[in-house]
């Protein structure tokens, strides 16, 4: 019964004793109150077991902070203090660092609260940030400014975009017209119609904050990509390939395109309910057209295929030989080391931006929709590849003038100076 009793009154230990016994750390007033054969198994055990105890890797990394504190009790409790802020933000979030950022007000409170026994340097160590982004902090939160978006100060934070500029982009953002395009697509006409003037760095981050579109997933593992066969000049490769659309009736057509490799425009399209060499050599007749359209110097071509029959046939071979361009036909990765990657990207684009979001009946209402898709991915939609360029223009020849955006984004850089020391509140003016 006696035995039963004690075990009732048994101590429960923090796990932070039994680490700081470990590494032999404990301070003398504990190791006075602790049985022995509690310290000895402590000593010995194996900390990695304890599931959480990565959070709790102070011992090892602060090994002569916590030999002082042993001598100092308040300094002792006030590092603890620390501690258990750090473990509090960790456990909610995998992101440590973000998470920390999102906390700094709790962050500023606990190293603010302990700076008369643990210095400030000391202690940002604990929150893996430097002492500049401390003060920062500090800076932030008690310069709070109410014309601000972000509420920094103007006066500090003079570079800080205006509100013009965050409802210009919110505005572009959400544009019923574009709103199929990708943001960088949609900064690039914004920058070219003067009415974006922050870097493509600051909408998306305005995008991640406003929680304007839906943002993309991250692949975890992202390969680095080999360049694939780029052209000096347009008309000088092409690529050509089929694409499977399916309407709403149910029923599957084929969109035979082909693009020139240079300005990724989109020659020529045709829609079919089969796949036939006879529709491919059609198309390539209609490229053929266009480009003669826009250039008198359409002489030699390198036509890029997949392997297949769809590619390789006895017609589309027919054709080639009675061509009056030369064409040259390339089959990837058999003929060459390069994929039709190309092209298959602008199918990807086509998919993603337009057919799936604008989705057509049937095929009558697919032939109505798909030239407004063409014309608008060639003739409207400007492209990161091609410094801002539609493919129409970069298919002409035409090009950005030389430093445009550097010239554009500096130019709103002294304006939004001026713009933020002008209008401060009365905090700032203090």
């Amino acid at each position: 019964m006696k035995r039963y009793l004690a075990s009732l009154m048994r101590q429960v230990y923090h796990t932070s004793l039994k680490e700081l016994d470990h590494y032999e750390l404990l301070p003398p007033k504990y190791l006075k109150t602790i049985p022995r054969t509690n310290v000895h198994r402590w000593k010995h055990d194996q900390m990695d077991r304890y599931v959480g105890s990565e959070l709790n890797k102070i011992a090892d990394k602060h090994t002569d902070l916590i030999k002082t504190l042993n001598h100092y009790p308040r300094m002792f409790y006030a590092y603890g203090s620390l501690v258990n802020t750090v473990v509090s933000i960790a456990k909610t979030t995998n992101d440590f660092s973000n998470k920390m950022r999102l906390s700094k007000k709790k962050v500023v409170k606990a190293i603010d609260q302990t700076k008369e026994l643990v210095s400030v340097e000391k202690a940002v160590e604990l929150f893996g940030i430097s002492t500049s982004t401390f003060y920062t902090w500090v800076s932030d939160l008690e310069h709070s400014c109410t014309k601000s978006f972000f509420n920094k100060c103007n006066r500090i934070y003079s570079n800080q975009i205006t509100p013009h500029e965050i409802r210009a982009v919110k505005k572009a953002l959400l544009n019923p017209a574009t709103i199929h395009w990708s943001i960088k697509s949609v900064f690039l006409k914004g920058l070219r119609e003067g009415k974006i003037t922050v870097s493509l760095h600051t909408i998306y981050r305005l995008n991640r904050v406003l929680g304007i579109r839906c943002p993309k997933m991250k692949k975890k593992f992202k390969k680095k990509r080999k360049v694939g066969i780029r052209a000096s000049k347009p008309n000088q490769i092409w690529h050509t390939d089929i694409t499977i659309v399916k309407t709403l009736d149910g029923v599957k057509h084929y969109a035979y395109l082909v693009i020139d490799n240079f300005s990724r425009k989109l020659l020529a399209y045709s829609i079919e309910d089969k796949v036939s060499g006879l529709t491919t050599v059609k198309t390539i007749e209609k490229a053929i057209k266009h480009a003669k359209e826009v250039s008198n110097d359409l002489l030699n071509v390198q036509l890029i295929v997949d392997g297949g029959p769809k590619n390789n046939n006895r017609k589309i071979d027919q054709f080639i030989k009675n061509s009056e361009v030369n064409i040259e036909k390339l089959v990837a990765l058999r003929d060459i080391d390069y994929s039709n990657s190309m092209i298959e990207s602008v199918n990807k684009i086509f998919r993603y931006s337009y057919l799936f979001p604008y989705p057509s009946d049937n095929k009558a209402d697919l032939e109505l929709n798909f030239p407004n898709h063409v014309y608008d991915f060639n003739d409207v939609r400007p492209h990161g590849p091609l410094n801002g360029l539609t493919p129409t223009e970069a298919f002409r020849g035409d090009r950005m003038p030389e430093g445009f955006r550097n010239k554009i984004l500096k130019q709103a850089r002294l304006d939004r100076l001026a713009f933020n020391r002008e209008n401060q509140c009365q905090i700032c003016n203090k």
